[in-house]
């Protein structure tokens, strides 16, 4: 019932936001680098919006019951970031920063032999590579250059995670007094004195109190033999943050979904190490509001860094597809009150712990990546809450309605696909339940490494599908329900070796399609309702090794058809709606 109503409120009353669905900040760029030349007008939109998170929280627009929040500093160091991208070489911002002066490199990383590792990890001195950058500590069993690698990884990840959450990092009181006394906009005008300039004639430099610990292992059977003993299920992790040792886990993988867990495990870190968080034994989220645990660090595994400029959020976000999926595809919605209440423990007893992780990171996404001052200074409001972290931030009150905004938010349309382009190499897409055509989805770049892909009501066309999936054996999961795919696109289907769920419920395809299906060892669910498929096709259906679940409603199967499919596969789901 609520789903339903928060469906007709968002039929009715939403109208696309065409600005930056994104925080966007600066990365670091090595002294060879180029300067990002202003005269190109994506650039200089990209450089532009450089700090928006810091607008968008610290205002007060018109029209609600909001004071400003002045955040000594933010602006600033923010304004540094952003003349570091147009000026990589710049002596004094890289010697700021603690940033290499010369070669390629980003970040300085220093080796040493293992022998300082801690007393609980049980490793042998010189069985380890110690190696140190600015802001952590990385005990190690790869290789250097693996090592260098992820070293520069994590600094990258640290240094954008102080630019959002700068009013919890435990630097701000430093950077504050390197901008005392000094109006941001003087920097913004151009006419005034650079950020450098003001900095080099302080002589400032940024410093931490202590280096993060990390554990690199140098491969996924390492991983499990380290950690096999003490943490149940850790085979089906790649990374993992222990709040008791204060360690971070990992093992080198350059996968997209690697990537993401390192972020993830990261920030769990950074909120309780590089903060000045009053936590001892305790854990954050031990009473209540975990999901916003998980949700901030699911929220920042979508950062993605490009020429110098991150990306945090975006309708195109990875975690974000799940949350849509079950709203238009499943038709549910957990309300975030529901998830309020729950600690670790409560959640991690769920019997649906995908569904708490999908709508903690949804929810946070609509809070940190929409347009409501209230929304984001309430995450920052319940951070320093779990953290125990003291900030002068002013009261601010729960947001409303956020169930009905949630599914506004997620029913995206072609203006704004088009406003806000993909930057990152996607993998998993959902437009099911929004109002993107065949105009919006030609805005968005193919991919060779698309595992799941849902055009559900798009009309997306043959050409569609071909151009953003042109490696079909990628692809995993596909549905094209009430689009205008037809038997034209057999050839593709007949690549798409892996896949394990496909619909192409009420499209023009029919045998022809199923056709290409023959031996496909993966198929597990196939929905056909709807399709044009005769009695033909059960020779090949009959045939497919792995179904689990398949619907041929509103077909041309026959009866007799049917009851002969139900007799051979007596323990498959056979038209399960």
């Amino acid at each position: 019932m609520l789903l339903a109503v928060l469906w007709s409120a968002c039929l009715t009353g939403w109208t696309a936001v065409h600005a930056a669905d994104r925080s966007v900040v600066g990365s670091l760029p090595a002294v060879t680098a180029a300067a990002m030349p202003q005269a190109n007008e994506a650039d200089a939109v990209w450089l532009s919006a450089i700090g928006n998170t810091a607008r968008r929280t610290t205002g007060a627009p018109a029209g609600q019951q909001l004071v400003p929040w002045d955040v000594p500093g933010w602006q600033g160091y923010l304004d540094a970031f952003k003349e570091l991208q147009r000026d990589p070489q710049n002596r004094a911002l890289r010697m700021y920063f603690g940033l290499p002066l010369s070669g390629r490199d980003n970040v300085i990383v220093k080796f040493s032999g293992g022998r300082s590792a801690p007393r609980w990890l049980g490793w042998r001195n010189g069985s380890y590579t110690q190696a140190e950058t600015a802001h952590f500590k990385i005990y190690s069993h790869a290789d250097a250059a693996t090592t260098r690698k992820v070293a520069a990884d994590l600094e990258r990840t640290y240094w954008i995670w102080t630019q959002v959450f700068f009013p919890l990092w435990e630097g701000r009181q430093q950077v504050s007094v390197h901008f005392k006394d000094v109006n941001p906009a003087d920097f913004a005008s151009g006419d005034g004195m650079k950020v450098s300039e003001h900095l080099a004639a302080r002589r400032a430099r940024v410093s931490s109190r202590t280096k993060l610990r990390v554990v690199l292992l140098q491969d996924a059977a390492d991983y499990v033999k380290t950690l096999g003993d003490s943490i149940p299920g850790i085979e089906r992790s790649t990374g993992f943050y222990s709040d008791q040792n204060r360690t971070s886990f990992f093992y080198p993988t350059e996968t997209i979904d690697g990537q993401a867990t390192r972020r993830h495990e990261l920030v769990h870190q950074l909120f309780r190490e590089a903060t000045r968080s009053e936590l001892t034994i305790d854990s954050p989220g031990q009473s209540s509001d975990f999901w916003i645990i998980e949700g901030i660090a699911g929220w920042f595994e979508s950062l993605h860094i490009d020429s110098g400029v991150a990306t945090i959020g975006g309708w195109d976000s990875p975690r974000l597809q799940f949350a849509r999926h079950r709203i238009f595809g499943r038709q549910q919605i957990v309300p975030l009150s529901e998830l309020r209440p729950d600690n670790m423990q409560r959640a991690q007893q769920r019997g649906d712990l995908a569904a708490f992780y999908a709508y903690a990171i949804a929810y946070t996404h609509l809070m940190m990546d929409g347009h409501s001052v209230t929304d984001r200074r309430w995450i920052y409001q319940l951070l320093t809450k779990q953290y125990k972290i003291q900030t002068d931030l002013p009261a601010t009150p729960e947001p409303t309605m956020v169930e009905q905004r949630l599914v506004q938010f997620l029913r995206i349309d072609d203006q704004r696909v088009t406003a806000n382009p993909i930057t990152r190499p996607w993998v998993n897409l959902c437009f099911n339940g929004t109002q993107v055509t065949s105009t919006g989805l030609a805005t968005i770049d193919p991919s060779n490494q698309a595992r799941w892909l849902d055009l559900t009501g798009t009309g997306a066309s043959n050409a569609d599908l071909f151009r953003l999936a042109p490696q079909p054996t990628s692809v995993g999961q596909l549905s094209l329900e009430r689009t205008t795919v037809d038997d034209q696109a057999a050839p593709w289907f007949a690549k798409a070796k892996n896949l394990t769920e496909l619909d192409i419920s009420n499209t023009r395809c029919g045998d022809k399609t199923v056709s290409t299906l023959a031996g496909m060892q993966a198929l597990r669910t196939l929905w056909l309702t709807g399709s044009a498929i005769t009695d033909r096709s059960l020779s090949v259906i009959n045939r497919l090794p792995a179904i689990e679940s398949i619907d041929l409603q509103r077909t041309e199967v026959s009866p007799r058809g049917l009851q002969s499919l139900k007799a051979a596969h007596p323990n498959w789901k056979i038209n399960p709606l």
